[in-house]
């Protein structure tokens, strides 16, 4: 929209004009269309329309130093920088950026895009490739650089995940299927050693940045309007920030799962059969049930315990991932991941929309938060395994379909038939019955003549036999509860003394975050409580200065820095300025 003013000129007077604290620059006030001397030109003040202005803009995804490695001396790296004087020609860097703007009609404007092939970096100790997998369509790259400027005035850096039109695609709302896999920083040489803890890194989710500055539209709203426009607008965007790293504890957690089920499916092995311990258990049984002199022949038939598959009630708990949303255990990998987003940021946009130059603080009621978190997740976790293998026990079907015979000398006397059938549950609730069934084996006046010799009858011996039922369900009972149910219990409390050590490697690798490493986001050089770094121009009369953000700024400190002093990476830095005003002929 234009703006003009028809207030006559003042040539007596030329004031100071303070901007906003947003843009916390001076410009020479004028009190026309026409602004006073040769320092600010001749032409009309209309914002959109008047030419004739210097601008800057500068993007750099990655800059700053990292275990050594002077990141502004690697080429592939270079920032895209746009620099326009006036109506002269741009001047671009680096040349090859590609020309965004090409045949759009306007020769007052300028766009360039350099997105960088992070294939091709080698850096040390941080990894980006994973910004190239699963791009939305609409990206230029989660590894992009944008510059565009205009000789009205205004200035437009974007960085990071954004698309051709310098639009930030990354935000606290972004759906997951819309961003790529995250990059890594390795923490592995500068953490304090802990026991069981391999490659700890910083998983870095897509970043991306915007500034944009209208020096007109701000120099306008200060001298004519109520100072209200500073003409600048920064954002930021952060798709994820996730400590990870290999815990041998958390292997150690589901080997102790499959430990457990191997000796379960075991048991049930050596439980089962015609000989299983089940059958020895009930024919000894029988045996001491019988009066001396008496014989019992071998078991015949079967005994099988079914419906049983262990190892797949467990399978999910075991291959799936245990998160509660901010901690996340892969017990395949022994990978454990915390949300730092999520842990440190607020509760609605986690690590975005924050003030300028918030630093991520883990403190003590962080780290005692995380604590029981975990805690409580690997307990719950513990319970569920306990609970999967508890409830497919109780639902295994135990059938028993043995016979044998009773014997005085050569005579047979009885057949003795033994059936159950009933689920390991039922046997645990009571609520199981075994069947004891008796076949007498010849004329009745004849057999109780031959066992009269050991002064019993047929039904003396059949009455005895068929009482041995709720002994010889106890002998199931006892059995199952023995080698499943309590070998059960046993393990669940062994794996949950084994998520203990899993909880201590977490804090401590938490713990010693503040140790070594600083994390800021939204970071504003021209704001307050901005940390070490490259410096900004300052705004100085006419001319605007320089206003930068970067998404995610990483600095390691001191006493872990190589060679002292400050060293760090930013991630995503988007600078719009110094743009200057026109100058008089």
């Amino acid at each position: 929209m234009r703006r003009r003013s028809a207030v006559g000129l003042a040539l007596a007077v030329a004031a100071a004009v303070v901007l906003p604290s947003g843009v916390a620059s001076t410009v020479a006030a004028w009190n026309d269309t026409e602004w006073t001397s040769g320092t600010v030109g001749t032409s009309s003040f209309d914002c959109g329309v008047d030419t004739g202005y210097s601008v800057t803009a500068e993007s750099a995804f990655l800059r700053g130093s990292l275990f050594g490695q002077d990141l502004g001396a690697v080429a592939e790296l270079e920032p895209l920088v746009l620099e326009r004087s006036g109506d002269d020609p741009v001047e671009v860097s680096p040349p090859t950026a590609v020309d965004l703007g090409a045949g759009d009609g306007d020769p007052g404007r300028d766009t360039r895009g350099q997105p960088i092939a992070v294939s091709a970096l080698g850096l040390v100790g941080l990894d980006l490739t994973g910004f190239q997998v699963g791009l939305p369509a609409t990206s230029a790259g989660a590894v992009n650089q944008f510059a565009r400027v205009t000789t009205t005035g205004t200035s437009t850096a974007a960085s990071g995940l954004v698309d051709n039109g310098g639009g930030l695609l990354v935000s606290d709302d972004t759906p997951q299927d819309a961003l790529p896999e995250p990059a890594r920083l390795s923490l592995g040489g500068i953490l304090p050693g802990i026991s069981g803890v391999a490659d700890a890194g910083l998983e870095v989710g897509a970043v991306g940045s915007r500034a944009e500055l209208d020096w007109c539209a701000a120099a306008y709203s200060d001298a004519w309007g109520d100072g209200s426009e500073t003409g600048l607008a920064r954002d930021y965007g952060i798709a994820s920030l996730d400590l990870g790293f290999d815990s041998a504890g958390v292997e150690g957690l589901t080997g102790e799962v499959v430990d457990t089920v191997d000796v379960l499916d075991a048991a049930v092995g050596q439980l089962a059969g015609q000989n299983g311990l089940i059958s020895q258990a009930l024919r000894e049984s029988l045996v001491n049930g019988l009066v001396s002199g008496l014989s019992l022949g071998s078991l015949t038939g079967s005994v099988t315990i079914t419906g049983l598959d262990l190892s797949g009630a467990v399978e999910a708990l075991l291959t799936e991932p245990i998160s509660d949303g901010e901690i996340t255990i892969d017990p395949v990998t022994g990978e454990v991941f915390v949300d730092l987003a999520s842990l440190l940021g607020d509760d609605t946009g986690g690590v975005n929309d924050l003030d300028p130059n918030t630093e991520l603080v883990v403190d003590s009621d962080v780290i005692n938060d995380l604590t029981a978190r975990t805690g409580t997740l690997l307990d719950g976790w513990t319970s569920a395994v306990t609970a999967a293998l508890d409830a497919e026990l109780a639902g295994a079907r135990v059938v028993v379909d043995l016979s044998t015979v009773v014997s005085l000398g050569s005579t047979q006397i009885l057949r003795v038939n033994l059936d159950l059938d009933s689920t390991v549950g039922e046997l645990e609730a009571g609520e199981a019955v075994l069947a004891v069934d008796t076949d007498v084996l010849g004329l009745v006046s004849t057999l109780n003549l031959v066992l009269g010799v050991l002064g019993i009858s047929v039904t003396g011996l059949v009455n005895s036999i068929v009482a041995l039922g709720p002994v010889l369900l106890g002998d199931v009972v006892g059995l199952v509860t023995d080698s499943l149910i309590a070998p059960l219990d046993t393990a669940g409390v062994a794996i949950a003394a084994l998520t203990a050590p899993v909880v201590r490697t977490l804090s401590a690798v938490v713990s010693g975050l503040p140790s070594v490493l600083s994390l800021m986001v939204n970071v504003q050089p021209d704001q307050p409580g901005a940390p070490p770094g490259p410096g900004t121009e300052a705004p100085s009369g006419t001319t605007s200065g320089e206003f930068s953000v970067s998404a995610l700024r990483i600095g390691l400190l001191d006493d872990v820095a190589p060679d002292g002093g400050v060293v760090y990476v930013e991630f995503a830095t988007s600078t719009a300025g110094p743009n200057r005003l026109p100058t008089g002929p």
